[in-house]
């Protein structure tokens, strides 16, 4: 069944820490499709099926790697030698469990701080409400997937200076306005930039909030991410 409140719009799933990114970057280094799961049991199962052979498990846990997965949920995992021609099943305690709670939406596309600019014409070209999604952590929201939300209203707002947004918009535009000169500063202090930077993820945190570093914009399509 859709989930009430997304049927018909475009949805822009954010998840900056990390699945958003990561799925950025295991397409640009030639994945072929990425198959988001909303458990590791779900993982397991469809890869068994699939082919070990034909498909990389990835996935994590609290931030860790899940124990038996090839890779973790770090973009720098995502290299050609890992994932190129590759089906990448992944399974996030936050980011692929959003794209599920989006799934009936008109466009799910996914988004983050490094493809912001190159996401907004494929949002906007969806002539469909905007949704921008914070997957947050847990259920609590977080700082990095706001500044992202800030900024993607912000450029949908620039370009479109008509365009209706909600408090929520407001205030995520607000916050990026205040910290867009230090993202990276902002990100690594924050509540899941902090517990990172802990597990030793700060390289992760730099690479994640390099605004507008990739043309890539992954989409769902017939339960698959993909290049669009």
């Amino acid at each position: 069944m859709p989930e009430q409140g997304y049927a018909g719009k475009a949805v822009a799933v954010i998840d900056v820490l990390r699945a958003s990114t990561s799925i950025v970057a295991a397409l640009e280094a030639g994945a072929k499709e990425i198959i988001p799961l909303a458990s590791i049991e779900e993982a397991t199962r469809l890869a068994e099926t699939m082919g070990r052979e034909t498909v990389v498990l990835c996935g994590e846990r609290d931030g860790n790697k899940i124990n038996g997965f090839d890779l973790g949920n770090s973009p720098l995992e995502f290299t050609p030698e890992n994932v190129r021609g590759k089906s990448l099943l992944m399974a996030t305690t936050n980011g692929t469990v959003a794209v599920a709670r989006a799934r009936g939406a008109a466009l799910i596309a996914v988004g983050c701080l490094i493809n912001a600019k190159a996401l907004v014409p494929v949002l906007t070209e969806a002539q469909a409400d905007i949704v921008l999604l914070c997957s947050g952590k847990q259920g609590r929201a977080s700082l990095e997937d706001l500044l992202c939300a800030g900024y993607l209203t912000k450029l949908i707002k620039d370009q479109f200076p008509e365009a209706e947004i909600n408090d929520g918009a407001r205030v995520a535009r607000d916050m990026y306005e205040k910290h867009k000169s230090h993202l990276t500063k902002a990100v690594k202090e924050s509540d899941h930039g902090s517990y990172l930077a802990g597990l030793g993820y700060l390289t992760d945190i730099e690479y994640a909030t390099q605004s507008d570093a990739s043309s890539t914009v992954p989409v769902m399509k017939d339960g698959r991410i993909v290049a669009s």
